[in-house]
């Protein structure tokens, strides 16, 4: 026992990049196993390493990491993985984008940090303008479609994405990046080394970033800053540590305006888009002309607002829909919408001022690792994040609305302070959202007899969430008070003292997990066998302190005023119904009829078993397959629908089955899986109720190939290929209305039960027809690439990506085309400076090389009648970047 461990902690010493896990009992366990099996450990190939795991993994390292645009989000870097596409917003990555593993959206797939669980603690959202400065992240590796056991989520149906923070050098130095690009981009990134201090060789380092552009269309800024640090301690020398990092984030940026179906029918009229869209008569968007493309290019948000000037006495209308102080005046529409006028005041709700993404973020995070005795080691990860966020938005209020004057006796709120109650104004009314959120995950790892390991995890992680929306005020010219609105600037007040809101409520999400997991090597270690479980007992705890709206979208309702429980039938004003509340089969719910304050719990979880293994072929080549199963908890927006909610977690059934050459100059890997997707959740119509809510609506069955390959054929030159198949079928029909006798069917609806109305039936639902359609946003074809020459001070690679046409809706009614990307780099040594210059160098990068117009991230939805919306793609950007080493 002793001599294998001591086996592979030297392993571990000489080769300290290799981890490929997410928390560092995972590391602990798989790394270890894994140098047993093979004996030794292939270095990668320009940073890219095929994990030799049970499970199908990719993992990117810091040399290739590095080459890529300087302040990039670590996602971008991900789309050199087979069977992964990340869509930026931005080309400098700081305004958010939407990536897919396996067909799988963000919000169904793992992402941690150091172990860090980082999706959103509500909606499982993925922030990727949020991530680590891109200097000091050691690596990232993907789990395509599957979990390590102890992963810390709820929420990973889908996969996961795990990336690493450099560990502290131990010499004395640092580095400064300053950058410089298109589209008015400036950053500037530090580094000091702390090197080894102390009594005990502590290490140390510190870093900070800033980083600002102009949108590259419309009006407005994106601007991030970001600091960090880290202190480690090793504890002694057979791998034991102690690790303590610290992360704070501060964006501020400007949305970008992404077009609807409706805005490209206003821009190009029926012939291109046309009125009606439907399965039978399908939409492709294959292209754009020269004039089309600068249409899309300059509709954007708005760069001034026409506000009102108060007047006592005189009727102002910030949501009159006429020209500046409701006159009348109006200009000249641009691209065909009086939404998008400058004088139309009612335009400000598109003013580029409220249209803002502020976020606040930051979280503290330690590891640590002990061995307790000889073969007996424990691992504990504990944390702690902060995130205060919202979407910005504005919303135009008549000042005798009953919400604004609440349960007072007030004829109205004067909301401009001109004397009166005649005008509408417009107020900044974001949705806040305020997470702590605490953590740990632990893992007790025994080495039972040489190549047989056994390993208990207990994971814990708490997240209080609190959202609100509190109103605040805009200023002459449109902007708000504060990005936060109301919660950080002036309130908004009701004349009862209640602060105006558009939402108020507060939920915990509650995650205790145990796994357990065995590692077996046998014939002569050549063979690896893993199994292992999880069991996630998760809980959301649900205050909803406002009334909630009975029809619709379910949207809060705050107000002072007590609401009624007049009959429906008598009903003048709001009302609030019981928690069981329905209609008449078929009958819609008043618009007025809410659903009072309420407290629930929801209670979820499922045992799940992941089983795999590795064979040792011959030398470099090894087969290896594992079955996973996963689930993901519904979101907290869809349990505050309503008091009552009844909905099952999403789970998924992943099979892999691949094979393997890794070696010093090749890393290749090929995998054929397939994922049975039960459960899944979408937001469709309810016929008893009237209404849509989120409900489970099936299964979707999706299987593909994913093929990989990095080789070094000589010194100076590196290639990587990547290739991945993608079939996908959505299963059953979804909900979506009803109609009555008499009554025609929408186009490109069906009937539910295949029956129309009759005079004695009643009404009947209605379906959209996605049984047997592909999964919106999913690529079935992705190619890629890059190449790598290194001359030693000069150094230039060129990678590309192959991306097939998407759908926009689950019908299948709108296909967009597909695109093709290359970006270039270039690195050059500055070390003919003399002294000092050896530790600088010049990089250049270009992204969209051809300059390539296309459609990016998608807003999809069921179908093109509930009008989707798209992004563009940036276009060619050059970046320069001066690296000084110290």
């Amino acid at each position: 026992m002793k001599k294998t461990l001591l086996l592979t902690t030297c392993a571990l010493a000489a080769f300290p990049t290799t981890a490929y896990a997410q928390s560092t009992g995972t590391i602990a366990t798989e790394e270890e196993s894994t140098i047993v099996v093979t004996g030794t450990r292939a270095q990668g190939v320009e940073g890219v390493v095929v994990p030799d795991t049970t499970k199908a993994k990719a993992q990117i390292g810091q040399e290739l990491i590095a080459k890529q645009a300087p302040g990039q989000s670590i996602l971008n870097t991900l789309n050199l993985v087979p069977s992964v596409n990340f869509t930026n917003s931005d080309p400098y990555g700081s305004s958010g984008g939407n990536i897919r593993i396996r067909g799988f959206d963000g919000n169904r797939i793992s992402l941690t940090w150091d172990g860090l669980p980082l999706n959103d603690t509500g909606n499982y959202a993925i922030y990727s303008n949020q991530q680590l400065d891109p200097e000091i992240i050691e690596q990232v590796n993907v789990g395509l479609g599957v979990t390590d056991v102890d992963s810390p989520t709820a929420s990973a149906a889908g996969g996961t994405i795990n990336y690493r923070t450099i560990i502290p050098p131990r010499t004395l130095g640092g580095r400064v990046a300053l950058s410089i690009g298109d589209f008015g981009y400036t950053r500037a990134f530090g580094e000091l080394d702390l090197g080894t201090f102390g009594p005990f060789d502590t290490r140390a380092f510190i870093a900070a970033s800033t980083a600002i552009n102009d949108k590259f269309k419309g009006p407005g800024q994106i601007n991030k800053r970001q600091f960090n640090a880290r202190i480690y301690q090793s504890l002694g020398s057979n791998g034991d540590f102690i690790s303590l990092a610290g992360h704070y984030n501060r964006n501020r940026n400007a949305f970008y305006r992404n077009p609807s179906l409706s805005d490209l029918r206003g821009i190009f009229g029926v012939t291109e888009i046309p009125a009606t869209i439907t399965p039978a008569s399908p939409l492709e968007i294959n292209g754009f002309s020269d004039a089309q493309q600068d249409q899309l290019f300059s509709f954007d948000n708005l760069a001034s607002c026409a506000r009102t000037t108060p007047l006592r006495g005189v009727v102002q209308n910030d949501n009159s829909g006429t020209g500046a102080n409701g006159t009348g005046t109006s200009a000249p529409a641009v691209l065909g919408s009086t939404a998008n006028n400058p004088l139309n005041t009612a335009s400000c709700s598109n003013f580029y001022g409220v249209r803002i993404n502020p976020s606040n973020t930051g979280n503290v995070r330690a590891q640590s690792r002990f061995t307790l005795r000889d073969g007996l080691l424990l691992t504990i990860d504990p944390s702690f994040q902060y995130t205060l966020a919202n979407g910005g938005g504005s919303t135009a209020f008549s000042e005798t609305a009953r919400q604004l004057r609440g349960g007072s006796t007030a004829a109205g709120l004067d909301l401009n302070g001109d004397g009166d109650f005649l005008d509408t104004i417009r107020l900044y009314t974001p949705n806040n959202t305020n997470t702590r959120r605490w953590g740990v995950t632990s893992s007790l790892v025994w080495e039972a007899a040489p190549g047989q390991r056994i390993r208990v995890a207990y994971t814990y992680d708490r997240g209080h969430h609190r959202q609100t929306g509190e109103w605040g005020f805009l200023d002459a010219i449109g902007n708000p008070e504060s990005p936060f609105g109301g919660r950080n600037a002036t309130a908004v007040l009701d004349p009862t003292g209640y602060q105006l809101q558009q939402r108020n409520r507060l939920s915990y999400a509650l995650l205790n997990q145990i796994s357990g997991q065995y590692i077996g090597q046998f014939f002569d270690r050549r063979l690896r066998v893993e199994v292992g479980v999880r069991r996630p007992f998760f809980k959301r705890e649900l205050s909803q302190y406002c009334y909630t709206q009975a029809s619709g979208s379910g949207f809060g309702y705050c107000s002072s005023e007590v609401l009624g429980t007049t009959p429906i039938a008598a009903a003048a004003g709001n009302f609030v119904v019981p928690a069981d509340y329905a209609p008449a089969a078929g009958a819609t719910v008043p618009s007025n009829a809410y659903y009072a304050p309420f407290e629930a719990t929801y209670k979820f979880g499922k045992l799940l078993p992941n089983v795999g293994f590795t064979y040792r072929v011959a030398g470099p080549v090894s087969v290896f397959g594992s079955f996973a199963k996963g689930f993901s908890a519904p979101r907290t927006d869809n349990l505050y629908r309503r008091p009552i909610v009844t909905i099952d977690p999403e789970e998924t059934k992943a099979f892999d089955l691949g094979a393997r050459y890794t070696s010093r100059r090749v890393q290749a890997q090929a995998t054929a899986w397939k994922i049975n997707y039960s459960n899944r959740i979408v937001s469709s119509f309810n016929q008893d109720l009237g209404i849509s809510l989120d409900r489970n609506v099936g299964k979707v069955d999706s299987k593909g190939v994913d093929a990989s390959v990095a080789v070094q054929p000589i010194r100076w030159l590196s290639l990587i290929g990547l290739l991945s198949y993608i079939d996908t079928e959505l299963k059953q029909n979804v909900e979506v209305g009803s109609v009555a006798f008499n009554t025609a069917l929408p186009a490109g609806l069906i009937y539910c039960n295949g029956t129309a109305p009759t005079a004695t039936s009643g009404p009947v639902t209605t379906c959209a027809p996605t049984a047997g359609k592909f999964v919106p946003e999913t690529p079935k074809w992705q190619v890629g690439g890059r190449a790598n020459v290194d001359l030693g001070s000069v150094e230039f690679g060129i990678q590309g990506k192959r991306v097939s046409s998407r759908f926009l809706t689950d019908v299948n009614d709108v296909r967009v085309k597909g695109y093709t990307l290359v970006d270039a780099d270039a690195r050059f040594g500055l070390d003919f400076l003399g002294k000092g210059g050896e530790k600088m160098y010049l990089q250049l990068n270009v992204q969209n090389l051809f300059n390539k117009f296309y459609l990016g991230n998608f807003s999809t939805q069921i179908r093109a009648a509930d009008n989707p919306n798209v992004s563009l793609g940036g276009p060619r950007t050059f970046l320069a970047t001066l690296n000084f080493g110290i």
